[in-house]
């Protein structure tokens, strides 16, 4: 029986099948030649996106420069981001010595009557105390007597005549409200300016007289009456009550009155603080 063929000593290797292991992976396909690398495409539109952002912001800093500053782009820019609709600021301006635009009502009214050069309404009894009655607690008070009086001193007692000061207060404007036998006088001194009011009312001392006249018999004349009252400043005035009993007497002090003064007080407040709108 013949032999099989041997192989030849540095021949080429019979062909044996290799089978896979158990659970091995074949290995991944490789990237054809001809597939768009993704990755490199998205970094190229990023760029150019930050380079349009770019030139898009730099061309409207450039148009707001012309239109207003650069301050104005940036604010315009930010309310864009956050989805703002920006406004424009306006800062007020106004004329030197004049009110300013931004102050309060009160505030501007305040500034108009704390000097004679802007405060030009008269000041007389009539503008002073325009009330002929006025309803306190439900009571009427009735305007009875007015009067002026400079120098202003002669319608003080008590040390307030020297705090008024002759030279610098101009004129005493009294009016006499009645209820009964129980009065108030009111009182404003006029100054030529909130300065002189301020250091008038700084050094107060003593009161106004009562003001009396036809059907108002003297009351109130001397600080040692008993008589209630009260003063306080505004602008380029001060302003005052005194209160208590026409029934003549030693002590002429009333309640009614006292409480009725404070009323009183806070409407001729209100009167002086008016000028302040209608001044011109």
């Amino acid at each position: 029986m013949s032999q099989p063929p041997q192989p030849v000593a540095g021949g080429p290797t019979p062909f044996a099948p290799q089978w896979p292991q158990q659970g091995a992976q074949p290995p991944a396909p490789a990237p054809s030649a001809t597939e768009p690398d993704w990755n490199a495409m998205a970094d190229r539109h990023a760029s150019e996106s930050r380079r349009r952002k770019r030139r898009w912001i730099g061309a409207v800093v450039a148009a707001a420069v012309l239109v207003g500053g650069v301050v104005g782009a940036a604010v315009w820019i930010n309310g864009r981001d956050k989805g703002v609709d920006p406004k424009p600021i306006v800062s007020a301006s106004t004329t030197a010595g004049s009110p300013s635009a931004t102050a309060t009502p009160t505030e501007q009214a305040l500034a108009v009557i704390s000097d004679a050069a802007t405060d030009r309404l008269p000041v007389d009894a009539a503008t002073l105390f325009p009330d002929q009655t006025r309803t306190v607690d439900g009571k009427v008070w009735t305007r009875q007597v007015t009067g002026a009086t400079a120098p202003c001193s002669k319608a003080t007692t008590g040390g307030l005549g020297l705090a008024l000061g002759d030279d610098t207060c101009r004129s005493l404007v009294r009016a006499t409200y009645v209820n009964g036998e129980s009065a108030v006088t009111v009182g404003v001194a006029v100054f030529d300016n909130k300065a002189g009011a301020d250091r008038a009312l700084g050094r107060h001392a003593g009161l106004i007289q009562g003001l009396s006249g036809t059907g108002v018999a003297m009351f109130c004349v001397t600080d040692k009456s008993g008589c209630a009252e009260t003063h306080a400043a505004i602008g380029r005035f001060g302003y005052f009550t005194v209160a208590g009993s026409l029934k003549q007497g030693e002590d002429q002090s009333d309640q009614l009155a006292a409480a009725a003064a404070v009323s009183l007080a806070g409407r001729t407040k209100d009167v002086l603080l008016a000028r302040g709108s209608r001044a011109g």
